[in-house]
């Protein structure tokens, strides 16, 4: 009974074709019968204690999960490192090129460009909610904030899908998208090691310009050390991997849950028609509960571990076991989130889990949280927004969400 639901778990998830509903459904079974399920060298986690603790506890790893995927596509980065000195020098300096300020520059593009893109939809009366507006987004960013342009947007765009993919989703290990990545990486390599060549010359030649690659750049000049060129490569090259298609899912999701829920659009539009960012705020993240951007976050058990000890659940992990900790199931666990299958605006913040949680948190959180709101607020203010249609997908990426509104 164990290893089927698993196995059914699995079918879902490496399918792409599962619904959340039909997670969410799987995931209430599976916590029925106990919030942990251990069985054929694999556990399945729902309750909120436990992925939190799964996230958070150092007996949970990450590099045997995305270590080597990351190692020949993107090279070694922070994220898919376990705790020890390279990350925490990496993170470290990675942390400190993030500047006070540079959260508004970052709403400021995504504010800009997404009124451009409606803008250019305006007359038509149609908007393609992912092709023209929530993956165009998050690729100006990388351009403008981050400061690698890419040859052209189709180009970073297919480098950032392919290796992505490869690295955090592809654990059933498609061939298909494996070979895509490499193609992508040995294309990004050399882009980024001229790029970062590029930008020394001009420091050399008294250029002012800052965005957050330049400041990798300047680091090396810092008493205090810096990344060699290969280790710029490698930390730019996993930090807008990761920052374009997750983004853009996001927004996808959650404007797509908004405009299936009347009660939930409705806040959300007041919100928009009062000048309430702070309300906004709120509904994006409970919108993107319900359909969120990963259903789980996979780690490698190191070590014998007691899970939920001194619980009537307690559950032992064994060494060497695949662990999925499912941060879906969690965000509607009844013991942690009230009223769990209702949209409401009033839940804390931490019960979220929508970009991680622990050691492993992902680096863009915070300017996800500024881009997501400041982007669906720009949309939402079309006359009579409305779906129109089905959303697409190329394997886990949504690629088109056809959209209406009054001319």
């Amino acid at each position: 009974m164990t290893s089927e639901l698993i196995a059914r778990v699995e079918s879902h998830l490496f399918g792409w074709l599962g619904s959340s509903r039909v997670l969410r459904a799987l995931f209430a079974e599976a916590r029925a019968f106990s919030p942990a399920i251990v069985a054929g060298g694999r556990a399945l986690v729902t309750s909120f204690a436990d992925v939190t603790e799964v996230l958070s506890d150092p007996a949970f790893g990450v590099k045997e999960v995305y270590g080597a995927r990351m190692e020949q596509t993107s090279g070694a980065f922070f994220l898919g490192m376990d705790p020890g000195p390279q990350y925490d020098r990496e993170s470290s300096l990675a942390r400190r090129a993030v500047r006070a300020g540079d959260l508004e520059t970052v709403r400021t593009i995504a504010r800009e460009t997404a009124k451009a893109q409606v803008d250019r939809a305006r007359r038509s009366g149609t908007i393609d909610a992912v092709a023209d507006f929530t993956h165009v987004i998050p690729i100006r960013v990388v351009q403008q904030y981050f400061g690698v342009p890419g040859p052209d947007d189709a180009d970073l765009g297919r480098w950032m899908r392919a290796i992505f993919w490869e690295i955090f989703l592809n654990l059933p290990s498609d061939p298909h998208v494996t070979a895509a990545a490499h193609v992508s990486s040995r294309q990004l390599a050399p882009y980024l090691i001229g790029l970062i060549a590029a930008r020394k010359q001009e420091r050399a030649s008294g250029s002012k310009r800052d965005d957050y690659l330049c400041r990798l750049v300047d680091q090396q000049l810092d008493p205090a050390g810096g990344l060699d060129d290969d280790g710029i490569r490698r930390n730019i090259g996993g930090i807008i991997v990761g920052a374009v298609d997750t983004q853009s899912k996001a927004m996808a999701h959650a404007l797509e849950q908004l405009l299936r829920r009347p009660d939930a659009l409705e806040i959300a539009l007041g919100a928009v028609r009062e000048g309430n960012d702070a309300l906004l705020a709120r509904c994006v993240p409970e919108a993107l509960r319900f359909d969120p951007i990963n259903a789980v976050l996979p780690r490698m058990c190191h070590v014998d571990h007691v899970l939920g000890r001194g619980t009537p659940h307690a559950k032992t992990i064994p060494r060497g076991t695949m662990v999925y900790a499912a941060t879906l199931a969690a965000m509607f666990d009844p013991d942690h989130v009230d009223d769990p299958d209702e949209f409401r605006v009033d839940r804390p913040a931490d019960d979220y889990l929508h970009f991680g949680f622990g050691l492993h948190r992902c680096f863009g959180e915070r300017f996800n949280d500024v881009v997501l709101p400041e982007a669906i607020k720009v949309i939402l203010a079309l006359p009579n927004l409305r779906l129109d249609g089905v959303a697409t997908y190329e394997g886990p990426f949504p690629t088109h969400l056809p959209l209406r509104f009054d001319a």
